[in-house]
């Protein structure tokens, strides 16, 4: 915003200078009249019209203001941004007839649609309800907006669960004409000897090759422990393991790599049994893309950014007024 009119610049100029900058100012920005316009009209140059108008904005005679309409937070997703060292935060509103999922996967879809390149290389996390509707929300496009879309983990739960993995790399690809890479293998296996053997499929090897193309990340963020709907696909955790978790500090997992409030990484002994992007490689990928929302959330989004793990947030405005306050004390 323009500063306010400083009484000592203006005591400077004449009576007939005032003036003249003044109507200057009226006729531009009240009239809509163009310079070229104001400088016939008033036998003024053109160029003595532009430095009239800069004066009149530098003196205060003429101020800016920016009205945010209902809805929208950009300065909220500012004070984000610069707490959290983010490269963009996109703020949902919820609308009453809307559910979170349905609003998020709206702003996550559009902002893709602006922000996605030709050449962009986009993996993708699996087993996440926001990221289906994301998908859902984008439109059909003529032309190739991408160049590759890659499934970051297997498939992780049920069977049903690992058919919406595929489905979500598959539309997804099929929106933006790109080629897909798909993740031939559970996401947890029985042990490191499997996971191994699993990575040597030529199937499952070209898609982890894949993983070193990356340029964009879209996932999901996971809680921990985990979601009731989570626990119900099918989730591969053993007792113990969750114990251990539990004990550590995890908070949430992205790919099932799990970090604390911190969103330092846990490293734990499951890594030894998993088909998924590692979390050096992750964390080399120049755009991350974290899609959640939900007070539910709060603690695993937090751990999220605060490591890392996204630079791009998408969330709503609930969640993100909280991750401005210090994290609740457990």
């Amino acid at each position: 915003m323009t500063p306010p009119i400083d009484p000592v610049s203006l005591s400077m100029a004449s009576p007939d200078q005032l003036r003249l900058l003044t109507k200057i100012a009226v006729l531009y920005h009240e009239e809509r009249l163009a310079q070229a316009d104001i400088s016939s009209r008033l036998n003024l140059s053109q160029a003595r019209v532009s430095r009239c108008l800069k004066l009149a904005a530098d003196l205060g005679i003429v101020r800016t203001s920016v009205v945010q309409p209902p809805g929208i937070y950009v300065g909220l997703e500012k004070a984000l941004e610069e707490k959290y060292g983010l490269r963009e935060v996109v703020v949902a509103d919820m609308v009453n007839d809307a559910s979170l999922g349905m609003r998020l996967g709206s702003c996550a879809a559009t902002y893709l649609e602006t922000t996605i390149e030709v050449d962009d290389v986009v993996g993708i996390s699996s087993w996440s309800t926001t990221l289906l509707q994301t998908v859902e929300a984008m439109r059909s496009r003529p032309r190739k907006v991408l160049s590759q879309v890659i499934q970051m983990i297997g498939g992780v739960g049920s069977p049903q669960a690992q058919i919406q993995a595929t489905r979500l790399v598959s539309h997804l690809a099929e929106l933006t004409s790109a080629k897909p890479f798909y993740m031939a293998a559970p996401g947890l296996v029985a042990n490191h000897e499997i996971r191994q053997a699993f990575l040597a499929d030529p199937a499952v090897a070209s898609t982890a090759e894949a993983w070193n193309r990356v340029n964009t990340s879209l996932v999901g963020i996971g809680t921990f422990p985990a979601s009731p709907l989570w626990q119900a696909s099918g989730n591969a955790l053993t007792p113990h393991e969750e114990k251990a978790l539990l004990d550590s500090g995890a908070v949430g997992e992205i790919c099932l790599r799990y970090f604390d409030i911190d969103g330092a990484p846990m490293n734990s002994a499951i890594e030894e049994r998993m088909v998924s992007i590692n979390s050096e490689a992750m964390l080399r990928i120049p755009r991350r893309i974290g899609v959640a929302g939900g007070m539910r959330k709060l603690d695993a989004i937090r751990g999220a950014i605060s490591g890392g793990w996204v630079n791009v947030l998408i969330t709503d405005s609930e969640v993100a007024r909280q991750l401005l306050e210090p994290p609740r004390l457990t």
